[in-house]
């Protein structure tokens, strides 16, 4: 058998290097945690020494104490501390517009830097700053970076800025860019939309591409805004079923119908969510007048649907009888038992 003759000088060069390796690795763990509790000490010092002079310029309008401008890197980090939780817990137009012009005068460079690094985090970091703080100054440099080869997270972040800033460049994005988001980021983006700018969508609605276009009906649910009702109600004549039962949820969200008979066609739709919406929908109207169609849905093939017009017809004062009335007269087992039920265990909508 073959043995292999390693020298006593080759170990102990060895273990000699490793020891080494070892010793320098843990120093620089060592130095580098000291420099990021000095880091911390820093920004702690700026916030703790200044939060008040912050607080009476941003709320009590006490005039601007030039001490606040920052001086360091750590200083920038401690004013954004302190700017991100006055935006996160109050909705004032004053003092995001203080922020906004602060931010535009005194970190504007800062972030210029960050914005032209070869870092994607440093990027992106900046892109967040600039939306948060609407620092306008840097929209031409955003453009810039967005003439780029980017990622997909930088391309969205853009978008955002661009729905602040350049309404125009977002519209041209949002109707003919060759990148295409999720419905839910697409949703993500409408939702923070200032108002003019999703109503200009909003007329725009059959030009959007086809993800987009679900999520801004969505959106438009999530808003309740009546305004919105008659473009939603367009919707309902798409031959696209998505569109069409997206729609009805949304108009739902709303909770008014402003011409009831432009729903009757989607009680015998060959599609049940249609006809599970529209009993849903039947709930906004008088019983007396959707009667008849939610006896038919009654007797609908769909559990879900019977079930739902059986909960609609609970929700008004004379449901109960009209179930007990419906019973009687009835010979459809499946619509009597699902009646039955809502009648004994009192399904609540």
């Amino acid at each position: 058998m073959a043995m292999i003759q390693i020298s006593i000088k080759f170990v102990l060069l060895l273990i000699c290097l490793l020891t080494l390796l070892l010793v320098s690795i843990g120093l620089y763990l060592i130095i580098k945690r000291v420099k990021e509790v000095k880091i911390k000490a820093k920004i702690a010092s700026y916030v703790s020494k200044h939060e008040e002079n912050w607080r009476c310029y941003l709320i009590e309008g006490v005039p601007f104490n030039p001490e606040v401008i920052p001086k360091s890197r750590e200083e920038i980090i401690g004013i954004e501390v302190i700017f991100s939780t006055y935006l996160k817990n109050l909705s004032n137009e004053s003092i995001q517009e203080k922020i906004s012009q602060f931010s535009n005068e005194y970190l504007k460079d800062f972030y210029l830097n960050l914005l032209q690094s070869k870092s994607w985090s440093k990027r992106m970091n900046a892109m967040f700053h600039i939306e948060d703080f609407k620092i306008d100054s840097l929209e031409k440099d955003c453009e810039k970076l967005g003439k780029k080869r980017i990622s997909r997270e930088e391309y969205f972040q853009l978008l955002k800025i661009y729905s602040l800033f350049n309404k125009n460049l977002f519209l041209q994005h949002i109707l003919i860019s060759n990148v295409q988001l999720s419905e839910y980021e697409y949703k993500k983006l409408l939702l923070n939309l200032p108002a003019e700018l999703l109503d200009t969508l909003t007329d725009k609605i059959t030009d959007l591409p086809k993800t987009c276009r679900y999520a801004l009906i969505d959106t438009l649910g999530l808003k309740r805004d009546i305004e919105y009702l008659p473009h939603l109600e367009v919707q309902l004549q798409q031959e696209d079923i998505e569109i069409r039962i997206k729609s009805l949820r949304a108009i739902y969200e709303i909770g008014f119908i402003n011409n009831p008979e432009n729903y009757l066609a989607f009680v015998k739709s060959p599609v049940w969510e249609e006809r599970l919406m529209v009993a849903k929908l039947f709930q906004l109207l008088p019983l007396s007048y959707t009667l008849p169609h939610l006896e038919i849905l009654l007797e609908d093939e769909s559990w879900w649907v019977r079930s739902q017009a059986a909960k609609t017809m609970m929700r008004d004062k004379s449901g109960r009888t009209s179930l007990e009335e419906y019973i009687e007269h009835s010979s459809d087992r499946y619509a009597i038992d699902m009646a039955n039920e809502a009648l004994g265990k009192g399904l609540k909508p």
